[in-house]
C-alpha cells in the first residue's frame, strides 16, 4: 500500500477452520504424515503431537491439497511430496473447499488449536469510503507513519491520541522498505539544503542505518475533529504519515461498495450460484501493465532521446522535433515527424510528453495546435516546475490533462556509460496538477514505478524552493569546471572524484537549461553574486595568508639582525676587558642572513 496509491474502504475477520483431508479410503490411524503451510501446521501443533503425525512444510494450505490430488493420478506435479510422503500416509491441513475443488476426503474438521483463530483481510480500492461514514456507523482509521530516532518520540506520538481519548486497536511496527527510505533520505536533504546548523551530507549521515514503520488502527473516522487535531499533532512530529483508509468496522460495507455488492447479489438471485461467479479474476492494475500508451515527444534532443529508450520496450512511441532527428529516431526504434507533419504526429497520441528547454517552452505551446491536444495527458520534465505549470494551465484546453515532472536523471548523470543503467534510487518528483484519466497518468507514472525510481509527489512550489537553489549552484559549479582543471589522476581523494562527478554531470547538458534554471529562479543572480563573493573572498584570505606569512619573515630577520648587533657590542666590551682580538671572538656569531635550515626552523 505504501507503493500504490490505494485506500483500505473495508475489513472483514475471516473464522478460520483446518480440516484434516486425505485420499479417499485411508484410514486415520495409517496417517503419519501432514502437510501444510507452517504456520497452518504450527496451528494445528496439539492435534498432530497427540496423533503421532509428523509435520512437513510445503509452500501453500491448498497447495498442500492439490499436490496429494496430483500424486493420487501420478501427474508430476504430485512429486512434489516430501521425502517420505505418499497419498496412502499422508494427510493435508486445509479448508473443506481445498478439500471439494481437489477431491480428497476431509476425516476431521477445526483441528487447529485455537478456537478463536481468526485473519483479517483488508479489501482495497481506488477511492475511498469515508464520505459514507457518519456517526452511527462504527469505524476504523488505519495510518503508517516514522517518527525520528529521538528518546521518547513513540510515547510522544501515541499521545496525540490518548490526550484526546481515541482509542487504538493495533499498533505494529515492520522494518521500512528500501523505497520509503529513500524517500526519507531525499526530504531530509532538499528540506535542509538551505538551513542552519551543518552541511546536508551531515545530516543524511544523521540518519540511522534501519528505521521502522508504526502501523496504528484507531476506532474513529478520519473526519471526526479529534481525530482530526490528533493528526496534525502526530504530523508535526513524525517524518511520514500516510492514512490508508477511513472504513466501516466489523466486516460492514457502505456506499459503493456494497452497492456493487447488492448489485452482485440481485444478479445471482434465484439461480444456483457458481464459486466461479464470486471470483475476482483480474484487477484493474493488471490492464494498467498491459497498456501500452501512445506517447509521442515533442523535441527530440538529449534527453527526449534518453526517456525514449526507458519506455520503447513497453509503449509505442513517436517524436518531432524542428531538426532532423530521423537517424536518431530509427536508433531508439520510434517514429519521427517533421514540423510540418504535426497533425499526424498528434493523431491517436495518449501522452505528450515536451522535452524542450524550458526558456522555449511557451513558443513551443504556441507553435501547437491547442485544440488537437484537447483529452492527451501533457507531460513537462524541466528541472523547475512553478512556472512550466503557470504556463501549460493558462494556454492549455481545459479537458487536457496536465503532468508536472522533473525526472532527477539523465544522460548527464550516465556520463560515459551506457543509458541502460537501473534508475533505482533515483528521484521522479512529480504533481498532478489537473489530471481527469487518473488510470493513463498512474499508466505514465508506473514507467518510473517499474523502474524503482524515488516516487515523490510534491507540489510546483515546494519542489522549487527546495531543489530550485541546489540544482542552479550544481550546475554553475559543473560549467565553472573543466577538464583542464580536473586532470585525471592515478589515485585520487573522494572529495576531488565527487568534484569530477559534477563536471560530468553537467557536461552533456545544453546551455539553454542552465539559463532557464537562471532566468526562472528569482534567486538566481543572488546566488549567483554570492558565488562571486565567496571567491573574492577566498582571494582576500589567500593574499591576507601570503602577506602575512612574508611580514612575519621579515620581522624574523629585522629582529635577528638586532640581536647580532647587540652580541657584537657585548664582545668589543669583553675583548677591551681581556684583551683579546675581536676579529676572535666576532668570528664565533651566526652570519647576519639566516641558513635554509635556519628559516625552517
Amino acid at each position: 500500500m505504501l507503493r500504490y496509491d490505494l485506500t483500505i474502504v473495508a475489513e472483514h475477520d475471516f473464522r478460520v477452520r483446518h480440516c484434516l483431508l486425505t485420499k479417499h479410503g485411508v484410514e486415520e490411524k495409517d496417517i503419519k504424515y501432514a502437510i501444510s503451510h507452517s504456520q497452518a501446521l504450527s496451528q494445528c501443533d496439539n492435534y498432530l503431537r497427540a496423533r503421532g503425525i509428523t509435520p512437513k512444510a510445503t509452500y501453500d494450505t491448498a497447495g498442500s491439497a492439490k499436490i496429494i490430488s496430483k500424486a493420487i493420478r501420478g501427474e508430476a506435479f504430485g512429486r512434489q511430496l516430501p521425502e517420505g510422503c505418499t497419498p496412502e500416509n499422508t494427510a493435508a491441513i486445509a479448508s473443506d473447499l481445498a478439500g471439494q475443488t481437489f477431491g480428497l476426503e476431509c476425516k476431521a474438521e477445526g483441528i487447529e488449536d485455537d478456537d478463536s483463530n481468526f485473519t483479517r483481510f483488508l479489501l482495497l480500492g481506488r477511492t475511498g469510503v469515508v464520505q459514507h461514514l457518519n456517526k452511527k456507523i462504527p469505524s476504523k482509521t488505519s495510518l503508517v507513519f516514522t517518527l525520528p530516532n529521538s528518546a521518547g518520540a513513540l510515547y510522544k506520538s501515541l499521545a496525540c491520541f490518548s490526550l484526546r481519548e481515541i482509542d487504538m486497536s493495533k499498533i505494529e511496527s515492520r522494518p521500512m522498505s528500501a523505497g520509503l527510505l529513500n524517500y526519507l533520505r531525499f526530504r531530509n536533504t532538499v528540506t535542509q539544503m538551505g538551513g542552519e546548523g551543518g552541511t546536508a551530507s551531515s545530516r543524511v549521515k544523521d540518519m540511522p542505518r534501519f528505521r521502522y514503520c508504526f502501523y496504528l488502527d484507531i476506532l474513529e473516522s478520519e473526519l471526526d475533529e479529534r481525530v482530526q487535531n490528533a493528526l496534525h499533532h502526530l504530523r508535526e512530529q513524525s517524518d511520514y504519515c500516510r492514512i490508508l483508509g477511513s472504513y466501516p468496522a466489523n466486516s460492514r460495507l457502505v456506499g459503493p461498495v456494497a452497492d456493487a455488492v447488492e448489485a452482485l447479489n440481485a444478479a445471482n438471485a434465484g439461480k444456483k450460484v457458481d464459486s466461479n461467479d464470486l471470483r475476482l479474476k483480474s484487477l484493474p492494475s493488471d490492464d494498467e501493465d498491459a497498456r501500452k500508451l501512445n506517447i509521442g515527444f515533442v523535441g527530440y534532443g538529449s534527453f527526449g532521446q534518453y526517456l525514449s529508450k526507458k519506455m520503447s520496450s513497453h509503449h509505442k512511441l513517436r517524436c518531432i522535433d524542428p531538426l532532423d532527428k530521423s537517424k536518431e529516431a530509427e536508433e531508439n526504434g520510434i517514429d519521427y515527424h517533421p514540423m510540418f507533419d504535426m497533425s499526424n504526429f498528434l493523431q491517436g497520441l495518449d501522452v505528450v510528453v515536451i522535452t524542450v528547454p524550458m526558456i522555449e517552452l511557451e513558443e513551443t505551446l504556441e507553435s501547437l495546435p491547442l485544440d488537437k491536444l484537447r483529452n492527451k495527458l501533457i507531460v513537462e520534465v524541466c528541472p523547475l516546475n512553478s512556472y512550466p505549470r503557470a504556463v501549460l494551465s493558462r494556454m492549455l484546453p481545459a479537458d487536457a490533462d496536465i503532468l508536472c515532472t522533473n525526472p532527477m536523471f539523465g544522460p548527464g548523470i550516465i556520463g560515459n556509460h551506457p543509458t541502460d543503467l537501473p534508475l533505482d534510487g533515483l528521484p521522479f518528483v512529480y504533481e498532478k496538477v489537473r489530471i481527469a484519466d487518473t488510470r493513463r497518468a498512474d499508466c505514465f507514472l508506473s514507467i518510473f514505478e517499474r523502474a524503482r525510481c524515488q516516487m515523490v509527489e510534491m507540489a510546483a512550489e515546494d519542489h522549487d524552493s527546495y531543489v530550485a537553489d541546489a540544482e542552479f549552484v550544481t550546475h554553475l559549479t559543473g560549467r565553472l569546471l573543466d577538464r583542464n582543471l580536473l586532470p585525471v589522476t592515478p589515485v585520487c581523494s573522494r572529495e576531488y572524484s565527487a568534484l569530477c562527478d559534477v563536471a560530468d554531470m553537467t557536461a552533456n547538458d545544453t546551455f539553454d537549461l542552465f539559463y532557464g534554471m537562471f532566468k526562472y529562479n528569482d534567486r538566481a543572480k543572488e546566488l549567483l553574486n554570492k558565488m562571486r563573493d565567496n571567491l573574492a573572498s577566498v582571494e582576500r584570505k589567500l593574499a591576507a595568508k601570503e602577506a602575512y606569512l612574508a611580514a612575519s619573515a621579515e620581522m624574523k630577520n629585522t629582529d635577528r639582525q638586532k640581536l647580532l648587533a647587540e652580541c657584537r657590542m657585548l664582545l668589543r666590551e669583553v675583548a677591551k676587558s681581556t684583551g683579546t682580538p675581536v676579529e676572535k671572538l666576532e668570528s664565533a656569531l651566526p652570519s647576519a642572513s639566516p641558513s635554509p635550515t635556519e628559516e625552517k626552523k
